[in-house]
């Protein structure tokens, strides 16, 4: 089928935890073995520690709501402050620092396989 939906992905679709404060999982994945893009939901919470990622992939990132905070762990201090409707490009090799003051949901795509986060 060319076209596929995830009714009700934003609000119903079950992320499991990848670290302090977040969740993620893929909604959808391209059937090209060849460049594969997956894209699926992220969310951050307040958590007492960061979560600490090195992408090893290119990545495209919405901020749904809420607000999420990105640093770039090669330039210390410089913080994004990344709210709804803002959308951020990760390249790949990049570690980064995520943390929320609250909440925030995004939507991502990534230039990888099913789950190879």
């Amino acid at each position: 089928m060319p076209i596929d939906i995830n009714a009700g992905a934003q609000a119903n679709f079950h992320l499991p935890s990848i670290g302090p404060g977040a969740a993620l999982d893929d909604v959808f994945t391209s059937k090209d073995d060849d460049k594969p893009i997956s894209g699926g939901l992220f969310t951050m919470v307040a958590a007492d520690e960061p979560l600490v990622y090195t992408y090893g992939y290119h990545e495209l990132k919405i901020i749904l709501e809420g607000e999420i905070h990105l640093e770039d762990r090669a330039k210390p201090g410089q913080v994004i402050k990344a709210k709804a409707g803002d959308v951020l490009r990760i390249e790949k090799g990049t570690t980064v620092t995520f943390t929320s003051p609250t909440q925030g949901k995004a939507f991502y795509v990534g230039q990888r396989g099913y789950r190879a986060f």
